[in-house]
């Protein structure tokens, strides 16, 4: 892939993101272009944000195993913020990183942003085209884990998929539906994460992991189900808490579902959910306690997504756990 000397966009700074998790305080600034998941000012409504606490958890329980991740990859990388960090947390051992994303456009505005900010030169970065860890495979590669966060709802055909905030929201049916999820996955914005997580099966090394990046907005026990039905056996990394951006469309694509198959997903009123973490003293993310017990403790401010959708029209904030879950093969 050729990499342009210049891409069109606006510059963001990335250093805050970048000094919180303890990934150093050189200036770092990225191109940001309209078709890439925007970059949030709070750096706590970052996915990146948590991307990187997660790595650096990762990185600790692999070294307990033994486990050297040489080649690594990136599914959906966007506008390159968790390869950077990804890099950084890696780089005694990291020696190629292959990074995808669905638009070939967005993937040549990354490796601009990624051949500027990656300071490790023995690094290979291979960019390719494609949905899932499909074009992973089709290099004929094996990694030791490959990280995706990736759009879960389901696109109505109303949205505007080359704007980076609904991109990063929506998916097409027709990428996921050859992998034939289950109905019982589908009423819960479950079948992009199926198609990955069976996608990820012929790229991954022996005791390789998938990771994901989820919203909690789906039951747990689901989210057990979904990583044991695709073979996995399922640990969470961290767990973390944020406010619903891009509320408007969340909140009516979730409940488009709930309407369509009767579930009911669970999102928390933000500001008294925060406050209870806060006066807990729970790291934001964390993992010293497990997704299940955080959820526990905000249940008295849960919604459905539903609800969540009228608060949102009060001007009422609402916010849902965020969790990196692992999938060993």
């Amino acid at each position: 892939m050729e990499i342009p000397k210049h891409i069109d966009g606006h510059t963001v700074d990335i250093t805050p993101l970048l000094e919180e998790t303890g990934l150093g305080t050189t200036p770092v600034s990225i191109i940001e272009t309209d078709g890439m998941y925007p970059y949030k000012t709070k750096i706590e409504d970052n996915w990146a944000y948590y991307t990187a606490v997660g790595m650096k958890r990762l990185r600790e329980m692999l070294q307990k195993e033994n486990r050297t991740p040489e080649t690594i990859g990136i599914v959906g990388i966007c506008s390159g913020v968790e390869a950077i960090a990804i890099a950084r947390i890696f780089e005694s051992a990291v020696k190629k990183i292959i990074v995808t994303d669905i638009d070939e456009g967005i993937l040549q505005g990354t490796m601009y942003n990624l051949q500027h900010t990656v300071s490790n030169k023995d690094l290979e970065i291979v960019p390719v085209v494609g949905s899932f860890c499909e074009p992973i495979e089709s290099l004929g590669e094996k990694v030791e884990f490959v990280h995706g966060n990736i759009p879960n709802l389901p696109a109505s055909g109303s949205e505007d998929l080359t704007k980076g905030a609904e991109k990063g929201t929506f998916l097409m049916v027709g990428t996921y539906a050859g992998y034939n999820p289950p109905e019982k996955f589908l009423g819960w914005a479950l079948g992009a994460q199926y198609a990955y997580l069976q996608s990820a099966k012929p790229i991954l090394v022996s005791g390789g992991s998938v990771i994901t990046e989820l919203g909690g907005r789906i039951p747990l026990e689901v989210i057990q189900d979904l990583f044991e039905t695709c073979g996995y056996r399922l640990e969470e990394i961290v767990v973390g808490f944020k406010e619903q951006t891009e509320a408007l469309i969340d909140f009516e694509g979730y409940h488009r579902l709930e309407k369509q198959y009767g579930t009911s997903f669970e999102f928390y009123r933000y500001d008294e959910a925060k406050g209870l973490l806060e006066s807990r003293g729970i790291a934001n993310p964390t993992h010293a306690i497990q997704g299940i017990e955080i959820k526990s403790m905000l249940a008295p401010y849960k919604v459905s997504a539903g609800e969540a959708l009228a608060l949102h029209h009060q001007g009422v904030a609402v916010g849902h756990t965020v969790h990196l879950f692992r999938g060993i093969k």
